[in-house]
């Protein structure tokens, strides 16, 4: 059914945005834009039933990955800012400062879920605001999982009791005649409860009429990702530099010397503090001495075997979150299986420098880059010239800038280009020791702290005029 639909609607919508760009002005292009939205509607209500179907008839296949929860919310405000922007909203997250670096969790359903639940908090309200929270409450006695808690609240039209028991079915819209209905299927909520149900959490809600709607997600027993979520991580380069990585105590456990030296040759120069076992009890007695940051276990060796030297590192206590990773010459896959159920990563021999460094870079943030982003070096200053704002290096910096990081930042409008773009900005106003420039990429930045895209895009437009206020004038001009 998928394929049967999707194929002809691909052709509509294809064909359609061809059109719109080649006819003129005029009525034709304005029923072939009319045919364009209707058709998105129609795919919108179609993704709809088939995502209730799916879930109906228990296919949803649920794929946990390391999920940084900041980042679902960066991204549900960069999704939405416009939209909250444009009919006089606030849109506001608000995360607990003691959120984990990263959960394991589907993520794009949990982004699906928050997706319906903000569209329709901005959907039906017309004055105030709308509010995403996220709080971690940590399960007694453990580090290793805890309870996610979601709320999203809006100050809009609120639901009546007596369709408060409903909401929740399909086609079901609290007032079928109000405007803002007529644009919905009534699946939305829908989707929303049983994806939550799916992911072995609760959704319920408390709400008054003319006072606004707050629903509460609860998922209880989410384990903490000990991985790197992937928008985080160093891994996707080929020329590996292990000091890309932020500085680690590394604990190296095998008892082959051949081995033991080739991770040290291939960590030397680099900032990392590398120590050595010689088996799974000296393991124990290294760790618990100073837990390292991350530990290489080889699996077979003599003493104490990785996987016996593993449930023991478990008994210690605060060792819950330490990354291991099993390092093994096996081949067979059923044993790679197994071992990835226990251990936090998994490499075999024979190992790459890349290797290792992917590895690694699963569990280690990435260090923070130093100096402007930008293709060439900026010009600094002449040694001894006195603050001011009209030399005649600055104005070629800026130039610079208006042909990378600004146009990117123009082109993309993400809410992580226009930071980038600030903070490049920030160092090129104080190596110039530029107020003016300085100040309007404190301004920017704000914007962007603040998701306000109209905001944004009116000073990212100001930035020629602010190049060409600090460009000197012609001798002539004065």
């Amino acid at each position: 059914m998928s394929h049967e639909i999707r194929t002809p609607m691909n052709a509509i919508l294809g064909f359609s945005d061809l059109l719109v760009t080649e006819l003129p002005e005029g009525r034709g292009r304005r029923r072939v834009q009319a045919i364009r939205e209707s058709a998105n509607s129609l795919l919108q209500l179609i993704n709809d039933i088939l995502d209730l179907s799916k879930i109906d008839a228990g296919v949803v296949e649920l794929r946990p990955e390391p999920t940084d929860l900041r980042e679902v919310a960066d991204f549900m405000q960069t999704v939405f800012a416009q939209q909250a922007a444009r009919r006089g909203l606030q849109l506001h997250a608000e995360l607990e400062p003691s959120l984990p670096h990263a959960i394991m969790l589907d993520r794009s359903r949990l982004r699906q879920i928050l997706v319906n639940l903000i569209g329709n908090a901005l959907k039906f309200t017309e004055r105030g605001r709308v509010d995403l929270g996220i709080r971690w409450r940590q399960e007694p006695g453990e580090r290793g999982c805890g309870e996610l808690l979601v709320e999203v609240a809006d100050t809009g039209i609120g639901i009546p009791p007596e369709k408060q028991r409903e909401i929740f079915h399909p086609f079901v819209q609290v007032n079928p005649r109000r405007a803002s209905e007529q644009q919905g299927s009534g699946l939305g909520l829908s989707i929303v409860h049983r994806l939550t149900e799916r992911m072995g959490g609760t959704v319920s809600l408390e709400s008054e009429v003319g006072q606004g709607t707050r629903f509460r997600l609860k998922f209880p027993q989410v384990p903490v990702s000990m991985r790197l979520p992937a928008h985080v991580r160093a891994d996707r380069v080929e020329e590996v530099d292990f000091n890309d990585l932020q500085r680690a105590d590394i604990l190296v456990v095998d008892d082959a010397e051949s081995n033991r030296e080739l991770i040290a040759g291939y960590l030397e120069n680099s900032d990392h503090q590398v120590r050595f076992a010689l088996n799974g009890r000296e393991a124990l007695e290294k760790i618990g001495a100073r837990l390292p940051d991350v530990v290489l276990m080889d699996i077979r060796m003599p003493e104490m075997d990785g996987h016996t030297a593993l449930m023991e590192l478990r008994k210690l206590p605060g060792t819950e979150l330490l990354p291991v990773i099993a390092v093994t010459a096996s081949s067979m896959l059923d044993d790679e299986h197994v071992m990835r159920g226990y251990f936090a990563g998994y490499m075999r021999k024979p190992y790459t420098r890349q290797m290792l460094f992917h590895e690694l870079a699963a569990f280690l943030p990435r260090r923070a880059r130093r100096g402007p982003a930008v293709a060439e070096p900026l010009p600094s200053p002449p040694a001894g010239r006195p603050p001011t704002t009209s030399w005649t290096e600055l104005a070629p910096a800026l130039r610079h800038l208006e042909a990378g990081v600004w146009r990117e930042a123009c082109d993309s409008g993400a809410i992580n280009d226009v930071r980038e773009f600030a903070r490049v900005l920030d160092e090129v106003a104080r190596a110039f020791s530029s107020q003016p420039v300085a100040e309007y990429a404190a301004a920017l930045l704000r914007d962007a702290d603040d998701y306000s895209v109209l905001r944004i895009e009116t000073r990212l437009k100001e930035f020629p005029s602010l190049i060409q206020s600090v460009e000197p004038r012609p001798a002539s001009a004065i």
